[in-house]
């Protein structure tokens, strides 16, 4: 955080991502320059984990190197950048939508084992609850407001499994139409 009397004092810029076509070609530049094997899958992945950055995209490019090789997969760019497998947050999706508490919860146990940051999951779960054309908005309304609630409890320093596992639940309730709040009959 810089401090208010150095920030006054600064010009701040905002850049726009850079397009798909100029990202491309400046990458595969650098990967003939630096002699590095980038087939058009991790190309395309590349682009996406960066969102139009090329500063975090040639960071990114860099670490696989370092790390792989000179022959680079899309597999190496996820590992390195720390974005979640699409199949890993569609099973929980899909989980979720089944209305299966027990395969939610055992989706929620693969996520905390493989030792993904929840984090970047409930971001990542985020865009996909987004993207989906299937589901009205009023449940998408919920679901993001669950989400929200467990990325600020996380920032507060709660236990990622336990926010998750509410994430789960709260999706899935609100997929499958279930009252979101239990009452206790007596």
């Amino acid at each position: 955080m810089i401090i208010e009397p150095l920030a006054s004092r600064c010009a701040k810029f905002r850049f726009k991502p850079l397009s798909d076509e100029i990202m491309s070609s400046r990458i595969l530049h650098i990967c003939d320059q630096e002699g590095l094997n980038l087939d058009s899958e991790a190309l395309s992945t590349l682009s996406s984990i960066s969102q139009g950055d090329l500063r975090r995209a040639i960071t990114y490019l860099q670490g696989a190197a370092r790390l792989f090789g000179s022959s680079i997969s899309s597999k190496d760019l996820l590992s390195v950048s720390g974005v979640i497998p699409v199949e890993v947050v569609e099973a929980l999706y899909a989980a979720c939508k089944s209305g299966n508490f027990d395969l939610a919860n055992k989706e929620v146990n693969n996520v905390i084992a493989e030792g993904y940051p929840v984090s970047q999951m409930l971001s990542q779960l985020f865009d996909v609850v987004v993207e989906a054309d299937d589901v009205p908005d009023e449940q998408k309304a919920r679901i993001c407001k669950s989400l929200a609630e467990a990325d600020k409890r996380l920032v507060d320093g709660a236990d990622e499994y336990l926010q998750l596992l509410d994430v789960a639940s709260n999706t899935m309730r609100a997929l499958c139409n279930m009252p979101q709040e239990f009452s206790f009959e007596t």
